[in-house]
């Protein structure tokens, strides 16, 4: 009877270890299948100008903070040319990009105006500077469904762009 104990007891544990190397290969497995998101993106800035003869220069004030900006006539920045004004703002190419929960996510954004932009990401901790003609790259895991704000601390309020996480399938 001993002899049929120790038989049972060692086909228990081999069974044991079996399903454990299993459920160990198969939690490796989806460790090792966590998916890489590259997304990439450019500052840029996006320009305009009239011709005072056919729309009046706007005199209303722009919200601070270096994102939108305009130069009436005969302004330094018109070259002291009083029959044109121009008007600027700096924008991602993009305002909406997207990963699944539990991505890694690799953000490149290339600098294509301005010597250079602040990037925060807030609800990852991330900050990084983007200088023109340089990509630069943050890279951060997505735990959870939201929406993220990418921000341009030096072009604000309109340098922005929103990251979509969702649970996808």
């Amino acid at each position: 009877m001993s002899r049929r104990v120790a038989l049972l007891m060692t086909f228990a544990i081999a069974a044991a270890s079996i399903g454990a190397a299993f459920l160990m290969a198969s939690e490796g497995e989806a460790k090792g299948a966590v998916k890489v998101r590259q997304i990439y993106m450019s500052a840029v800035e996006w320009k305009g100008s009239a011709d005072v003869a056919k729309e009046a220069f706007p005199t209303a004030a722009l919200p601070a903070g270096g994102g939108y900006e305009k130069f009436a006539p005969g302004s330094e920045e018109m070259n002291g040319d009083t029959t044109k004004w121009a008007i600027e703002t700096y924008r991602f190419d993009t305002a909406l990009v997207a990963a699944c929960v539990g991505e890694k996510v690799t953000l490149n954004i290339f600098g294509v105006n301005s010597a250079h932009h602040d990037i925060n990401i807030p609800d990852f901790g991330k900050s990084f500077r983007v200088k023109r003609g340089m990509l630069a790259k943050t890279t951060f895991t997505v735990k959870k469904p939201g929406l993220y704000p990418i921000i341009c601390i030096t072009h604000q309020p309109s340098h922005r762009a929103e990251l979509l996480v969702s649970a996808c399938a």
